[in-house]
């Protein structure tokens, strides 16, 4: 039987110097039989959130997909911390290459549609978060009864043992909206992380990224059109020349879960320090608080990753294809 996911992401493949690899996480999906695609929502993060719209609708174009496209808002969930991270919805100085697209007026908005999807499928539909998560918070708070409706969540974000990739606590997407992952950790809604920790095991070289760019189909000029400008952005930032498959591996754990090895653990995000903004704190009760408190875990926590099998799987269902157009 499929799994049916609604995918919670924001996608920067045909934004130029943003994070391209949900992209590549998006077609692992619509290129695994395992998985029914109830829909895609975008969230403001890695780019602006109209931005993340239109290159989702532009895949979702490309690939010849009928899957509901809707928008969260351009803002975090909390007011105050929106103040700090502004920012994140003004970056208009990032060239666009697929072509700038807005929702209907009347089209409802991203946490309507995944509260009225998930109570329609009541209990069967997984949301796989690869972005900051203030939709889902958002779908928290205005519809409570969808905790009785969501089967379970899995999620790219945070780190358990390892130091954050936006600042040396925090892993960027619970960083850029801590009150809403808060929020979804304290949800009872059963979690399933996938941190730092495993997805910095996994790597796209450059030579793939422009193995890919080789072949003359048009969409795979895109992919390299947008993906080398976010390599040499990282190689410069941190010396690195090749793309970490962050959401690839999150996508891919939903049906293959067998690759990843996976502790409980009492997760909690920290809102209020300065330095520490966005870290997740990861209780696996081996702390001397948490064997005297026994913390309940709230969170399945993946710490080691089969590399090839994952390369194996990636290979096959995105690579692959690509050279295959």
């Amino acid at each position: 039987m499929k799994k049916k996911i609604i995918i919670d992401t924001d996608p920067a493949m045909g934004t130029k110097g943003g994070d391209p690899e949900d992209c590549f996480a998006i077609m692992m999906a619509f290129n695994s039989p395992e998985l029914e695609i109830l829909g895609i929502t975008t969230v403001q993060g890695n780019v602006p959130v109209e931005r993340g719209y239109s290159n989702a609708a532009y895949l979702i174009e490309q690939f010849k997909k009928d899957i509901p496209l809707r928008s969260g808002p351009p803002n975090t969930f909390n007011k105050n911390r929106n103040e700090e991270r502004m920012w994140l919805s003004q970056r208009k100085e990032m060239e666009q290459i697929t072509p700038l697209v807005k929702p209907d007026k009347d089209e409802e908005d991203a946490a309507r549609f995944i509260y009225k999807t998930c109570k329609e499928n009541s209990g069967e539909v997984e949301l796989v978060t690869i972005g900051p998560l203030t939709n889902i918070a958002i779908t928290l708070k205005e519809f409570p009864d969808v905790t009785d409706h969501i089967n379970s969540i899995t999620m790219m974000a945070g780190s358990a043992k390892v130091p954050g990739n936006i600042t040396p606590a925090a892993e960027f997407n619970v960083w850029a909206d801590p009150e809403a992952a808060d929020m979804v950790f304290r949800s009872g809604i059963p979690i399933t992380m996938i941190p730092l920790d495993v997805c910095h095991k996994t790597r796209m070289s450059k030579e793939e990224m422009i193995s890919i760019g080789e072949n003359k189909h048009p969409f795979c000029h895109f992919v390299k059109e947008s993906v080398e400008p976010w390599i040499n952005v990282r190689s410069d930032l941190v010396s690195d020349e090749g793309l970490h498959l962050y959401d690839s591996l999150a996508m891919a754990s939903v049906f293959k879960p067998e690759m990843l090895t996976f502790e409980d653990a009492h997760v909690s995000v920290e809102t209020q320090g300065r330095y520490t903004s966005g870290e997740t704190v990861c209780e696996f009760n081996e702390s001397i608080f948490g064997k005297v408190l026994n913390l309940k875990p709230n969170t399945k926590v993946a710490l080691e990753l089969d590399v090839d099998k994952f390369n194996q799987l990636f290979n096959e269902r995105v690579i692959d294809y690509l050279k295959s157009l």
